[in-house]
């Protein structure tokens, strides 16, 4: 049996990719390993958006290779896949030879095949290195394909055989935003959607499993146009319907959202589809419209305020979380005051905030006006501040409520008790059987604090 070990970076599709390329590799005899001492194959599944994210993937390689290097006798077939692998490139193999493969995230069906030709061709190249007399060493080939392509990935997956509580099916993949800040057009490629068919029947087997939440993946999940089965274009609304007959499925949620493509169906349906969660994840990145303008973003901060108004008047149990990035080029101080005038007014209760970095390829790296890191910091530091208000309040705010809580693990810290997450992804901690893992408890909460909420089970 060949070992492989995997390790995963970034985002959440980062994430599914994995799970699909473990069963995937499964098809071929290819088992993964913790140990990554004991592999046959090291996979880094690799992201692009965050900064610094090549230097740590090059950092990576390079620590996995002298490990090897000292255990003398072990020399794995490394794969770099995923958004580094298609923005770097030919790169990979000129810092890191030690590698064999480079492939993006649309070609990861193709793995199997390459990983077998490179394992061949370590066994050859060991041989001849043993044998040639003169100490010259024969070089590894390198095997690259990072050209985008569209779905026929999917096609060649095999049906899921396992999966937890709580599954992740992706529905759309890439963006045709191109907002200045964001690499994602060109290491994900341009909107494709999968047909209803194919989702469904995915869906219909993780529910068969025995997944009870299923997570709708896209990098613009809004823009969801796959076929139905006439043939006509299909929405995410119409798509959501058509999952939550699935008996067994109680829980479904959707991410990321696109501002100015999120459907008034898709709002009526937040009102009428009990199983479709309260919480929206809508990433807004700044609260100037100036700002927003510089991004790209096609919306404004009124339009932002709108939408969450209509939202929140179509259910009143509607909460919504978002994205913000400080100190983009030629961001004033009044423009950051607008991003906080927008934290009071919508009181987000989850965000993921960061100070804005230059990515390689982006129209927004060659801006004049880059912000000194200081400032970033300090309007960072300030941001969070803010938005920590709202979570905290907004967590208060659940003490002496009925949630309902899925839970999914038993506490590695308190005896007894298990944790789980409520409709807004808010951690739960209870006292109670650990044969409730798994399944869905109406909870009354007791106490609150910023990381977690704590109840009994009624």
């Amino acid at each position: 049996m060949v070992l492989f070990h995997l390790k995963t970076f970034g985002c959440q599709m980062n994430v599914y990719d994995s799970s699909r390329i473990v069963g995937l590799l499964a098809e071929h005899n290819m088992e993964p390993t913790e140990d990554e001492t004991n592999a046959d194959i090291i996979i880094l599944n690799t992201c692009y958006i965050r900064e610094k994210a090549s230097a740590k993937i090059f950092s990576e390689l390079g620590r996995l290779n002298k490990l090897y290097l000292r255990l003398k006798g072990k020399s794995p077939v490394f794969a770099v896949i995923g958004c580094v692998a298609k923005a770097e490139g030919e790169n990979i193999f000129k810092r890191a030879p030690f590698v064999s493969i480079v492939l993006s995230s649309q070609k990861y069906h193709l793995l199997p095949e390459l990983l077998k030709k490179a394992l061949a061709e370590k066994e050859i190249i060991a041989k001849e290195n043993v044998d040639n007399k003169k100490g010259k060493k024969t070089k590894l080939s390198h095997l690259i394909n990072t050209e985008l392509s569209g779905l026929e990935k999917f096609a060649c997956l095999p049906v899921t055989k396992n999966t937890e509580k709580i599954a992740f099916v992706q529905v759309q993949e890439g963006c045709d935003k191109f907002c200045t800040y964001c690499v994602v057009p060109n290491t994900r490629g341009r909107e494709i959607s999968r047909t209803e068919k194919d989702v469904l029947e995915e869906v219909n087997n993780l529910q068969k499993l025995g997944a009870v939440e299923i997570n709708l993946l896209g990098q613009n999940v809004d823009c969801y146009n796959g076929l139905d089965e006439n043939g006509e274009k299909s929405s995410l609304a119409k798509l959501i319907k058509k999952i939550a007959k699935f008996e067994n499925v109680k829980r479904i949620r959707y991410t990321t959202s696109y501002p100015s493509e999120f459907s008034d169906e898709m709002i009526e349906l937040h009102a009428t589809e009990p199983k479709l969660m309260p919480l929206v994840y809508l990433p807004i990145q700044a609260g100037s419209n100036e700002v927003l303008h510089k991004m790209n973003r096609r919306y404004t901060k009124e339009q932002y305020l709108e939408l969450a108004s209509k939202l929140k008047n179509a259910n009143p149990n509607i909460q919504i979380s978002s994205d913000f990035i400080v100190g983009f080029p030629n961001e004033t101080e009044e423009d950051f005051e607008q991003t906080l005038d927008i934290v009071r007014k919508v009181k987000f209760i989850q965000c993921y905030a960061f100070k804005y970095s230059p990515r390689p390829n982006t129209v927004a790296a060659k801006m004049d006006g880059q912000i000194d890191l200081k400032i970033k910091s300090d309007r960072l530091k300030r941001l969070q501040t803010e938005l920590r208000k709202s979570q905290d309040a907004f967590n208060k705010s659940c003490i002496g409520k009925v949630m309902s809580v899925l839970f999914t693990d038993i506490s590695k810290v308190d005896d007894g008790y298990i944790i789980g997450k409520n409709e807004y992804l808010q951690p739960v901690i209870v006292k109670a059987d650990t044969k409730l893992v798994g399944t869905i408890q109406n909870i009354k909460i007791e106490s609150a604090s910023y990381a977690n909420l704590k109840g009994k089970i009624i």
